[in-house]
């Protein structure tokens, strides 16, 4: 049986730091429970050593060097040495020295590599002439193009995002694949309850959640000022945003001044970073979720809300046409009017948008399909040269 390793920054199923890690264990766990020899491999100082079985899904854990000034694990280099030939690495670790180590690793030993961008190189990221744009072009030049061009395979998660891989001069054959989503158990009535009232939102009010990390390419600004289009028609509307405030704490504190100069402050909720165990109570207690991004790969937070059954709002730059053509969530241009026109819409009638979203997410995004069809891609791109 072919070893299936998939290799990321960071992997502690429960506290997941974000998205990617999330899709990483519900992957391979989907792929494990098909038979196939699959474990998670992450570098991390904590749990350096060990290997710990999560629902009979193992993660082994590296000690992490330094190299390029990010993390990277030397032991863990050594262990890709130590597969049997021929086996399957797919790395989800984009601008990351682990990609670079996996593919030189690799190609000494005979291993055949997949990538996972995750919508990381989208032209969104490298625009401008900024210091973190232009850091990002010449990465991408010198190490990143060039390893990803002798991968035997990459994953896109949207066609958006094959051509965008093409157009930045990405050879290797990329195959479409959608992200996964687990059926989310959303949480009762009391919990609901308990999560308004944790955080101080009248029993009437309505919610408007966002989750995810809270950076200017989110566009949260936009979100808000929903709050103020809205004043009149739906007084009862409320923000929740959920994420790490310590991300860019200057992009917060513009936001907190935008909410105060808005007179929106006193209906918006900072709720901080929620886990695992803490999401279903936002969920069961929000009428719609909304994501205002000006570029997403494709949001495991929109797949959450959807599974739960919440109706979702989602720019275009989100990617998620194909479930908006479907009729299983609102799509709109970017900006605060078009917006707020799609979550009034939404509003009036809730129930059958989360109905269709919930419908849709099981049937397009269940991890069993995708995980096979992954393995049937690692088996063709296991003979590439």
């Amino acid at each position: 049986m072919t070893a299936i390793r998939h290799i990321v920054y960071e992997c502690v199923p429960g506290a997941y730091a974000g998205g990617v890690q999330k899709m990483v264990y519900e992957l391979a766990s989907a792929q494990r429970q098909l038979g196939a020899d699959v474990e998670v491999w992450a570098p991390d100082a904590i749990r350096a050593g060990s290997t710990e079985d999560f629902d009979g899904l193992p993660i082994r854990y590296f000690m992490p060097g330094v190299g390029l000034g990010l993390a990277q694990s030397y032991r863990l280099e050594q262990a890709i040495a130590e597969l049997p030939r021929v086996s399957i690495l797919h790395a989800h670790a984009t601008y990351h020295p682990l990609n670079l180590q996996v593919g030189r690793a690799a190609r000494r030993c005979g291993h055949r590599t997949f990538y996972h961008p995750h919508g990381a190189l989208s032209p969104v990221w490298l625009r401008g002439w900024g210091w973190k744009a232009l850091k990002k072009r010449f990465y991408i030049a010198a190490f990143e193009r060039p390893n990803l061009n002798a991968a035997a395979g990459l994953f896109a998660l949207t066609e958006a995002e094959r051509r965008d891989l093409t157009e930045l001069g990405v050879t290797a054959p990329t195959h479409v694949v959608p992200n996964g989503i687990a059926p989310f158990v959303v949480g009762d009535d009391a919990a609901a309850r308990a999560f308004r009232g944790k955080h101080a939102i009248p029993e009437g009010a309505r919610i408007m959640l966002f989750v995810g990390r809270i950076v200017a390419l989110k566009r949260i600004e936009d979100i808000a000022e929903v709050l103020a289009r809205l004043r009149l028609s739906h007084p009862d509307l409320h923000l929740v945003i959920a994420g790490d405030l310590g991300t860019a704490p200057a992009y917060v504190a513009r936001l907190r001044e935008q909410f105060t100069a808005s007179g929106i402050a006193d209906r918006v909720r900072w709720v901080g970073f929620l886990d695992e165990q803490a999401k279903p109570a936002a969920y069961a207690a929000a009428q719609v979720f909304v994501h205002a991004s000006e570029s997403e790969g494709m949001a495991i937070a929109i797949l959450e809300a959807m599974s739960a059954g919440v109706p979702v709002v989602a720019s275009r730059q989100c990617h998620m046409s194909a479930a908006a053509e479907a009729g299983a969530l609102k799509q709109c241009e970017q900006g605060a009017v078009a917006l707020a026109e799609a979550i009034a819409e939404v509003l009036v009638a809730p129930a059958a948008l989360g109905a269709r979203g919930q419908a849709y997410v099981r049937r397009v995004h269940a991890w069993s399909a995708i995980a096979a069809e992954t393995l049937k891609i690692y088996a063709r791109g296991a003979s590439r040269a």
